[in-house]
């Protein structure tokens, strides 16, 4: 019993810790794995004119410590640099450009409110 108590302590002040912000914990390159990663955004690269899209660049988990996603222009105006950001969806290597890539599940772009949200 005096055995028990010591480590029935160490338990409970582990529970009460605050716990870390969930990070997804790899980035799969099988193109078939939908995850959920949460990061901050590093910066948004709006496209030239006349096209509509922006990307957003944000830091992700290891090996993938910095992936971007394409979004419409008025999608990105949402978010701001420094801003916390989760985002669900497929990751995969975009090997030309040797960077990592999140993709939507459904739709041609990533939508917010399904596929991320930042702030």
């Amino acid at each position: 019993m005096r055995r028990f108590v010591p480590i029935l302590a160490c338990f409970v002040a582990a529970g009460s810790m605050p716990a870390q912000p969930a990070r997804g914990a790899s980035c799969a390159d099988d193109y078939l794995t939908i995850e959920t990663v949460r990061g901050r955004i590093l910066e948004i690269k709006p496209a030239p004119e006349p096209f509509k899209t922006a990307d957003i660049y944000f830091s992700g988990p290891s090996p993938c410590d910095r992936i971007w996603m394409q979004v419409l222009k008025t999608d990105a105006a949402r978010c701001r640099a420094g801003m916390p950001i989760v985002v669900t969806g497929v990751v995969t290597m975009d090997v030309e450009n040797q960077s990592w890539e999140i993709g939507p599940t459904k739709s041609e772009y990533m939508t917010p409110g399904v596929d991320f949200t930042c702030g």
